[in-house]
């Protein structure tokens, strides 16, 4: 319904509404809105991103007060924190010229980090959240830099990737999604984009909450932890990278068709997927928030300053400590 509002955490203080629409994406002011954002080679608008954000901000526990790393970021992604009510923003790439793209607006407001997704050259827990968009799946192991993002982070880890579901798997099968991110590459005129940003395309790993658990409960043995995940679709595209997409069926489907009209049918086939539940969870996109605590694992103790087996644990035949795939989007890792 238009005009339905939701509140995010800085919101509630100032008593500000960020207005969702009946698609569930974020009115923002115009001055916003008609800023382009540039995520993996392209300008893209992330109004679904931020949506889906604000809407899990709570459920997750994050205080927007946190103080935050963005890892392989830009200044669209400080643009989307800032949105969502972050202000203590710590930006980070290998790319020194970060700070010669900063928006005027932005600049003073934002720290600025050289980073390496997979060596993080930081203390253990020296950040609040640690947040990444679409990042990971450029890495050479995208499960190494998660599991740096969990040793970073004191209390929450963020990111947005590619969703591995049955109907992305059949997609790619079918041919109207490429395995590799060839387009990213030829965006960026053959020359970065790919594998670490190289002329190199990257192969798209795709994540799921089961993948998010097995590798949180191997990294963070000791504890237990939290999973929120949400998969969704977001057709974030326009007729430019239609155009630019020939690795796939869907450049013949919009050579017969036209790419206008191709994308005023995915984008009311966007808004019923969403709308269904089960659909919804096979989309191309995957949110996963990772919230970690103090509480040791059961069959651990705490005494003299480490961590030890418990000897007088015994396991109840009704207890799970390794819950299969469920439909519940948030799970306890115990």
């Amino acid at each position: 319904m238009q005009g339905y509002t939701r509140v995010c955490l800085e919101c509630q203080q100032k008593q500000l509404r960020v207005p969702i629409n009946a698609n569930g994406e974020v009115m923002r002011p115009a001055s916003v809105t008609e800023q382009e954002v540039k995520t993996a080679g392209s300008e893209k608008r992330r109004d679904k991103f931020l949506a889906v954000l604000l809407r899990h901000i709570k459920a997750c526990r994050i205080d927007a007060s946190e103080k935050l790393l963005v890892i392989g970021g830009s200044w669209q992604d400080v643009d989307l924190l800032m949105c969502a009510g972050f202000k203590d923003i710590t930006l980070s790439n290998f790319h020194p010229e970060l700070e010669g793209d900063a928006q005027p607006s932005l600049q003073g407001k934002v720290k600025l980090l050289a980073v390496d997704a997979e060596q993080v050259d930081l203390p253990d827990g020296s950040f609040d959240c640690v947040f990444a968009h679409e990042v990971l799946h450029h890495c050479r192991s995208p499960h190494r830099a998660l599991c740096e993002m969990l040793r970073v982070a004191s209390k929450h880890v963020v990111l947005l990737e590619p969703n591995d579901s049955l109907s992305m798997r059949v997609l790619t099968w079918a041919g109207f999604s490429f395995p590799y991110e060839i387009f990213s590459v030829v965006y960026h005129g053959y020359e970065a984009g790919g594998v670490r940003d190289s002329c190199i395309p990257n192969f798209i790993y795709r994540w799921n909450a089961n993948e998010v658990r097995k590798t949180v409960s191997s990294y963070l043995a000791e504890y237990v932890s939290l999973v929120h995940a949400r998969p969704y679709w977001d057709f974030n595209i326009d007729e430019r990278e239609l155009s630019m997409r020939k690795e796939t069926r869907i450049h013949a489907i919009t050579s017969i068709m036209g790419a206008k009209t191709f994308l005023v049918a995915l984008r009311a086939l966007q808004v019923v997927l969403n709308r269904i539940p089960v659909l919804r969870r096979q989309g191309n996109k995957f949110f996963c928030c990772i919230e970690k605590t103090e509480e040791l694992q059961p069959w651990l103790t705490a005494g003299d300053g480490k961590i030890a087996f418990n000897p007088s644990f015994k396991r109840r035949p009704s207890e799970c400590f390794y819950p299969i795939e469920s439909q519940l989007e948030s799970r306890r890792i115990s």
